[in-house]
């Protein structure tokens, strides 16, 4: 063991809820939280990821050092760091494959967050990056771009990935998209169907204190 034991166990946990939940599948997703001020704990590849336990938990230097040799680090590693280092107020990363969330990334339309109070207060707008593909510089750098601007990010032809001050914060985020998803497809069978006002969502903006999408404090 490499120390950070609260932080490994939060990662196990929260990856093994996001399998139960169908958020994921065995082989797909990673995440991460602060571990430290100067490490991370992250997911590894080649594990079950619906029966993850807290010493399959890596741990990771800023620097890109592997703490844990004997671990290997998810390939989106990069990624992960890339968030962290542009973001100080990211304190936790969730990186997922929801079923129909995850088909808005193959859509030219994005997921309607104006349907329900919930889903615009927790989310915002989703951003949608374009392609990249997985484990690249390339993937990172869009990433960190959209975090930018959003705290709920649609990767094009791959999954999602949302941000928070904690890893329930980031879960939560992750759970509500999908939610919201759904009910996107949802609202094409019916008539009726009220989004929130302009003004509505703005009076949300200003209950929340967000002046914008997201900022580097979160």
């Amino acid at each position: 063991m490499s120390g950070f034991q609260d932080e490994r166990e939060q990662v196990a946990y929260f990856m093994r809820r996001l399998y139960r939940q169908c958020l994921t599948t065995t082989s797909g997703g990673n995440l991460s939280c602060r571990a430290g001020s100067a490490c991370i704990a992250l997911t590894p590849t080649g594990v079950d990821k619906g029966e993850l336990l807290a010493d399959q938990v890596g741990i990771m230097g800023l620097d890109g050092t592997n703490v844990t040799p004997h671990l290997k680090p998810s390939i989106e590693s990069a990624m992960h760091l890339a968030i962290y280092h542009r973001f100080p107020g990211v304190k936790a990363v969730v990186h997922a494959h929801p079923l129909t969330a995850s088909f808005f990334c193959a859509c030219d339309e994005t997921i309607n967050t104006h349907l329900t109070a919930e889903a615009y207060a927790i989310l915002g707008e989703p951003v949608m990056t374009p392609y990249c593909r997985m484990g690249t510089t390339q993937l990172a750098e869009a990433v960190v771009e959209g975090v930018g601007r959003g705290v709920c990010v649609l990767l094009r032809n791959h999954g999602i990935l949302t941000v928070g001050e904690t890893l329930l914060q980031a879960f939560d985020r992750l759970e509500v998209l999908e939610v919201a998803a759904r009910q996107t497809l949802m609202m094409r069978s019916l008539q009726g169907v009220r989004e929130l006002s302009a003004p509505q969502r703005c009076e949300l903006d200003v209950y929340l204190g967000r002046q914008g999408p997201t900022s580097d404090s979160l």
